[in-house]
This record gives structure tokens, C-alpha cells and sequence, in this order.
């Protein structure tokens, strides 16, 4: 008895073995204090952890239930000015009117670099866990490339997740077909590429753009590595062309048809197949009995509601008392700032859990900000949404979304009683919403794997096979090369030589034709 019980026990160790054998320590540094950005960087922690692996975690933010593999071993928090619930609309106003690409590099990419200098950081940079050593390091995509350096000094590959569309500069940071003829930049997103004009000025900034972001974090960045990371830490543009894979937050379906190298890989939608969050019991009570429907409004993690003028917040109230029996559901961080007379429709909140209240079956219009997060949780649920996009990335996704008729367009400038009335009255009664959002709904979760899936599967493929295993040929070659400049301007100068070339031997092919056939004309010449 005792020898089969050894026997077995035998063979659930080495099982047991086996199946942890291909677990790997991960380091993930979410280094911007923004909640939906660290959303998509946590969800793919989640994931790994959640596969067997080991994830560290450095960021502003901590799970509240992390899986058992999932470490927060440094909190950033309270080393930068809060984000969450801050923003006003004069900022908002101060944030559309900013250049973007210094924007992203400068408040969202240089000064993030500081964050190194930090004593917890320092003791972590100087003696990093070796039991076991880590196999990978996974950072942000935005502004703050001087992250990647933790890989190098680790020894190890660096993934990168964004959390926004990929920028034009990760285009040739990865050797990835920029697309400009067809594919809006950040910098053009205000308009469609239709004409010639279009194409020119999308070609323009989005080469500009690349310029400006390499000149700006050129120095100040690969300064800062070798400050507080180490003395021979290659220079910023080196380390960039080093990274293995990007993990971006779109899809097909919604940002178009484009080419992708192998190291771009999309995984949009990652954040809801993993999410645990949960309606508290009295607001599933609120949505369940709310059987005539329920309109969700909120501005995302940043925006306060509240801020909105007077005469605007008025107007909504107006316009979603004449709603009633339809009830609506408001992010309100301080109902305490809110005018008089809130309609009796109406419920605020100051936390609202987004994703299980849009996945609801009452909830039938969603009015958000454009938050990629927002609309593709509403995409993914089938909620007809009204758009009011604030800044950065905002206008570009829900132009997109308005184009395919899932979302009403409004400018929250522009928001009164009546416009409010006309778009709510669209979205609930006009059936192109319902049946465009569900179509657009069904192409964006049909693939041949979850969001959660590929993502897993491409970061093991790439500690499996080395940091080179998905390199493009692009990243070795300036882009006029990858471009194929030099092979048009051959082409062009061989043409001209050629046509030229032709032009002459065809002259002088005429002028002997005419002195054989027309000796008169050589006479005359003679006896001149």
C-alpha cells in the first residue's frame, strides 16, 4: 500500500513539474498614472499570470483581486499628480488646444523618466530579484521608450502594450508599413483621406511627426537611462529597434484594413474578457427593474461630469426628464456640485462598475467620452452609443465609429435640450443604430483567438525564440531604403535616359530616311 502510494505521489511531482516547467518571471511597468492606459497593461499581466507565470508589477495602481502568480512589487503611487476623477473642463480645453506629439513627449514621455530616481526604484534597479531572474519585461508604448532599457540591463526581451492605436513613430520604430495613403495618423485625425491634398497632408505629419518625437526624446531620455539605469545602456534609438513585439489596442473591424508586420499584434477587447468586475447589489437591483431601458453617461476615469457649465448640465437635465419612463445612470464623483433640480429619472453615482452595467440587457444608449476602453466595451455589448469626444485619441475613435453609424456625434460644446433630445431620440428609435452597432458588434468579436489568447501566446513565442524571432528586415534599413526611394528615383532618371536615348536615335533614324528618300533636299545643300 505504501509503495503505491509513493508511486503516485511520484507521478503527480513530476507532473506537477512538467506543467510549471515552461513558466516564466515577467516584469510589467506601467509607468503612466492613467487608469484606462494601466487597464490594458494589467489585463495582460492578468493573463500571464493567470497561464502559470510569474508577474511583478510596477505601477500606480493595485489589483484589487490579483491572481496568485501577480505581484505588485512597486507602487508608484503618489509620486505623480493624480489623474483619476481631476480633470476639469478648463483642462480639458487646455489639453485639445496642446501640440500632441510634445504633449506625449514631453508630459507623458521625458518627465515619466524621473521615476527611475526613485529611492524603491533605485534599490530595485541595483539589486533585482534573481530567484528566479526574470525571462521578459513588458512596458508602456506611448512616450516613455527610456523603460525599454530595463530590459537591457535585465538582459532580457522587451514587449511593449499600447494603449492607445499604435503611434506613426512605433511604425518605424518596428519596421511596419506606415500606410499613410489609407491609414488617419494621431496628428490628421480630424479628417477622412479621400483627395490627393488628404494623402499629402497625412504623408507629411506623419514623417513630421516621427521627426519631432526622436528629436525630443533623442537626449533627455538616453540621458536619464544612464543616470538612473546604467553607465553603458545604449542610446534611446538603439534600445527602440531592440523591442520584440508590440501589443496594440486595436482591431481590424474598427480602425481598418492595414499591413502588420508579425511584431504588431492587435488584442483590442483584452481588458473586458478579463475583467471581475461586479454591480453592487442595489444596482443590479436598479438596472433590473429599470425595464423601460437605461441611458449610461459618463466622461471615463478623468473627466468630472460636474465641471460641465451650468447652462449645459441644465440642458441635460431637461433632456433626460422627457426620457422618463427610460431611466439614466450618471458617473457623479460630487453630486454636491451639481445644479438644482437633478430630474427623478435620473440615478449618480460616484463609481459605476462600466463594463457589467453595458454588458446589461436594459441598457440601450451609452454616452461617453470616445475612451478607446469605453467604446470598444460598448461595441463589444452592442450599446448604440452617443459620442462627445474631449481630447487626444477621442475624436479619431468615435469619428470611426460615427461613420459606421454605432455612434451619434455631438460636440459637448454644443449640447442644449433640444440637440440632446434629437441625438437621444436617434439613437433609441432609429433601428440603423441598433443594426449597424450589432453588426460591427459581431466583426469585432469574431477571430480565430480571444484578445487574452493571443496575447499570451505571442509573449511565450518570443521567450521562446529569442528577441530576433519576429524582426523585420525594415529596422535595419533607413526608410528611404524601406520605402524604396532610391528604386523609384532609379526607375524615374532610367525612364527620362531611356525615353531620351529613344528620342535621339529616332532623329537621327529620320534624318538618314530623309536624305536616302530625298536626294534634292542633299543636292540643295551641296549647291548652297
Amino acid at each position: 500500500m505504501v509503495s503505491f502510494t509513493n508511486f503516485y505521489l511520484c507521478l503527480f511531482l513530476i507532473y506537477f513539474i512538467n506543467s510549471n516547467s515552461d513558466a516564466y518571471r515577467i516584469l510589467v511597468i506601467s509607468p503612466l498614472n492613467s487608469k484606462s492606459h494601466t487597464n490594458m497593461l494589467e489585463s495582460v499581466a492578468k493573463a500571464l499570470a493567470l497561464k502559470g507565470h510569474q508577474v511583478d508589477a510596477i505601477s500606480h495602481f493595485e489589483l484589487k483581486k490579483p491572481p496568485k502568480n501577480y505581484t505588485t512589487i512597486i507602487n508608484l503611487d503618489g509620486s505623480l499628480k493624480k489623474m483619476v476623477n481631476t480633470w476639469t473642463m478648463e483642462m480639458v480645453e487646455q489639453f485639445r488646444d496642446n501640440d500632441l506629439v510634445q504633449t506625449i513627449t514631453e508630459e507623458f514621455g521625458n518627465n515619466f523618466c524621473e521615476l527611475m530616481a526613485l529611492e524603491k526604484m533605485q534599490k530595485f534597479i541595483k539589486n533585482p530579484p534573481n530567484d528566479p531572474p526574470y525571462d521578459l519585461v513588458i512596458t508602456e508604448a506611448l512616450g516613455a521608450n527610456c523603460f525599454f532599457g530595463f530590459g537591457h540591463v535585465l538582459k532580457v526581451p522587451v514587449v511593449m502594450v499600447s494603449a492607445v492605436p499604435e503611434l506613426v513613430w512605433f511604425d518605424e520604430i518596428l519596421g511596419n508599413p506606415m500606410s499613410n495613403a489609407y491609414t488617419v495618423n494621431f496628428e490628421t485625425k480630424y479628417f477622412r483621406i479621400v483627395t490627393f491634398w488628404d494623402r499629402v497632408k497625412n504623408h507629411f505629419w506623419a514623417h513630421y511627426s516621427n521627426y519631432r518625437f526622436f528629436k525630443y526624446t533623442q537626449d533627455n531620455q538616453t540621458v536619464a537611462m544612464r543616470k538612473y539605469l546604467s553607465q553603458d545602456v545604449p542610446n534611446i534609438r538603439e534600445l527602440e529597434k531592440k523591442t520584440t513585439l508590440l501589443l496594440v489596442n486595436a482591431y481590424q473591424s474598427f480602425f481598418g484594413i492595414r499591413p502588420l508586420t508579425p511584431s504588431v499584434v492587435q488584442i483590442a477587447g483584452i481588458q473586458i474578457e478579463l475583467s471581475e468586475t461586479e454591480m453592487t447589489k442595489e444596482l443590479k437591483i436598479w438596472m433590473d427593474e429599470s425595464s423601460h431601458g437605461v441611458v449610461f453617461f459618463t466622461l471615463g476615469s478623468m473627466v468630472i461630469i460636474e465641471d460641465l457649465p451650468k447652462e449645459i448640465l441644465l440642458g441635460i437635465y431637461a433632456a433626460f426628464e422627457k426620457l422618463s419612463p427610460i431611466r439614466v445612470l450618471i458617473k457623479i464623483v460630487n453630486k454636491g456640485k451639481l445644479p438644482s433640480g437633478l430630474p427623478k429619472n435620473v440615478l449618480t453615482m460616484s463609481w459605476i462598475p462600466q463594463i457589467p452595467v453595458l454588458k446589461h440587457k436594459n441598457t440601450k444608449v451609452f454616452i461617453t467620452h470616445g475612451g478607446l476602453n469605453s467604446v470598444q466595451e460598448g461595441l463589444y455589448f452592442a450599446v448604440p452609443m452617443i459620442g462627445l469626444p474631449l481630447f487626444g485619441d477621442q475624436p479619431l475613435n468615435i469619428r470611426l465609429l460615427a461613420d459606421k453609424n454605432v455612434v451619434y456625434e455631438m460636440d459637448y460644446k454644443d449640447i442644449t435640450e433640444k440637440s440632446l433630445n434629437n441625438a437621444l431620440h436617434a439613437v433609441l428609435y432609429d433601428p440603423k443604430y441598433r443594426e449597424a452597432t450589432r453588426r460591427e458588434s459581431q466583426l469585432f468579436r469574431d477571430r480565430p483567438m480571444s484578445a487574452t489568447d493571443t496575447a499570451v501566446f505571442w509573449i511565450e513565442y518570443v521567450i521562446r525564440n529569442g528577441a530576433n524571432s519576429l524582426r523585420s528586415p525594415a529596422m535595419d534599413m533607413p526608410w528611404w531604403k524601406a520605402e524604396l526611394v532610391d528604386v523609384y528615383v532609379f526607375f524615374f532618371i532610367s525612364i527620362i535616359l531611356i525615353s531620351y536615348s529613344a528620342y535621339f536615335v529616332f532623329r537621327k533614324i529620320l534624318c538618314l530616311f530623309c536624305n536616302i528618300f530625298n536626294p534634292s533636299s542633299k543636292n540643295h545643300r551641296k549647291n548652297d
